[in-house]
């Protein structure tokens, strides 16, 4: 129940809730009105004088506690109001009223019903409660309970977007199975939107993709040019002087490094085409996507914000005109405030309609880069057991090579190659004898 005073003075209107004088309350400039009922459509149903009716919001201003005291309205000006014969009323120092039955003694917060109608009570103050009336009006001590609170705002708006109050009515997870993106993404984080978060974290992984590329193209290279070496070197004339099982030997290491280089040629080739070009493909696979849910969110995000911005003009002219219906015509203010407050709920409609946008958009965005993740981290953990594989099959190839390598120097053998020596450089058997000068 609110005490508000008469900024202007009203007669009635063919159009509000009370449909003409019968359902509304006339007041001079100046009245004070005990508010029951406020409508989303800007009108109040109150008392004044005894009567009660309807009436525009926008001719009344509140009263707070300290003008209820400068404007010295006490009990027997809220009682003229009412004009009840068997409730009084009484106003706390914070403006909070309440009601003593004259009779039962009865109290209450609420506004007494009409005679004939029962009303209802709380277990507030009581004869014996610590009130006391000080010049007429209703004082209470520190013990006291608080009288209600105001009502909390039910959700907050945060850069355009309207969520519910932290603390308030918890929401269920979209996924509760597991962890997932369209659960943890949707508030802002400083200046970077959840979506932003969730794109960086893309982007990123596009990048490693691409540091992944460079990895295995600077190996192929490696390889490439380890093969030639291995191939120029099978080509030199180091061990051609030697024969028998040794120059076999040499022979053989030569044959191992030229299979080796060829080993190791492959090994670079299919890096390149198994590996490195697989990875640019699936990298410009990704990006596609990824383009098009940023033009999404953007957009929805940038109409969201200027909704928001719309919404906040239309409140601020529905105030102006609050303040200076009290210089136009009657009928042409009652009109303003129709239209601003359709305008209004067209403005609500329209925001509401281009969050839900967002919102699917959001959801589509996030399980779409959630989906590209995983198989980011699967295609990445294939392309490396591949460069395994290749490891392995290059090992094995070379170590047949080198098998045959190691039975040739196996077989060295110094007594066969000084027979093969001997017999094919040997100059003769027959050694020197003495020589006799005089024969005696």
């Amino acid at each position: 129940m609110d005490i508000v005073r008469a900024s202007y003075p009203y007669a009635c209107s063919t159009s509000g809730p009370g449909g003409g004088s019968k359902g509304q309350l006339v007041f001079p400039e100046g009245a004070v009105l005990l508010v029951a009922e406020r409508s989303d459509d800007g009108w109040c149903r109150g008392y004044s004088a005894g009567n009660q009716g309807w009436f525009p919001a926008s001719y009344v201003s509140p009263i707070t506690p300290e003008q209820l005291l400068v404007h010295s309205v006490n009990p027997v000006a809220l009682n003229s109001i009412l004009r009840s014969p068997s409730w009084t009323v009484y106003a706390t120092v914070e403006g909070k009223l309440y009601y003593v039955n004259n009779n039962s003694k009865e109290t209450s917060w609420t506004l007494p019903s009409p005679p004939g109608n029962s009303l209802d009570t709380l277990s507030v103050p009581t004869e014996k409660s610590p009130l006391h009336v000080s010049n007429g009006v209703a004082m209470r001590r520190k013990t006291m309970k608080e009288a209600e609170k105001p009502k909390k705002a039910k959700y907050r708006i945060v850069n355009g977007i309207t969520f519910c109050i932290e603390g308030g009515e918890p929401q269920e997870l979209m996924n509760p199975q597991a962890p997932s993106y369209i659960d943890y993404f949707w508030s802002d984080k400083g200046d970077r939107s959840g979506f932003d978060v969730i794109r960086e974290k893309h982007v990123q992984g596009k990048d490693v993709i691409k540091e992944m590329m460079d990895f295995f193209k600077e190996r192929a290279a490696i390889e490439e040019q380890y093969a030639r070496n291995l191939n120029k070197l099978s080509k030199s004339t180091h061990g051609e002087q030697e024969e028998g099982t040794l120059l076999a030997a040499w022979k053989s290491l030569k044959a191992e490094l030229r299979q080796r280089s060829e080993a190791h040629s492959k090994f670079a080739s299919k890096i390149t085409e198994t590996i490195e070009k697989p990875l640019f493909e699936f990298k410009e696979s990704q990006k596609t996507d990824r383009k098009h849910h940023e033009q999404l969110l953007e957009k929805s995000r940038k109409q969201l914000q200027s909704l928001d911005a719309a919404i906040d003009k239309a409140k601020q002219s529905l105030n102006g005109l609050v303040k200076t219906s009290g210089k136009m015509k009657r009928q042409s203010s009652i009109n303003g405030d129709v239209k601003i407050g359709d305008d209004m709920k067209k403005l609500e409609a329209t925001y509401n309609q281009a969050q839900r946008l967002w919102v699917d958009n959001m959801i589509a965005a996030c399980r779409d880069f959630e989906r590209h993740e995983e198989e980011r981290s699967a295609y990445l953990k294939d392309r490396f057991l591949a460069y395994i594989d290749l490891c392995v099959e290059a090992q094995e190839t070379t170590a047949q090579a080198l098998t045959y390598s190691t039975n040739m120097v196996d077989n060295i053998n110094k007594k066969a190659d000084r027979e093969f020596f001997i017999k094919k450089k040997g100059t003769g058997t027959l050694r020197p004898v003495d020589r006799v000068i005089l024969e005696t």
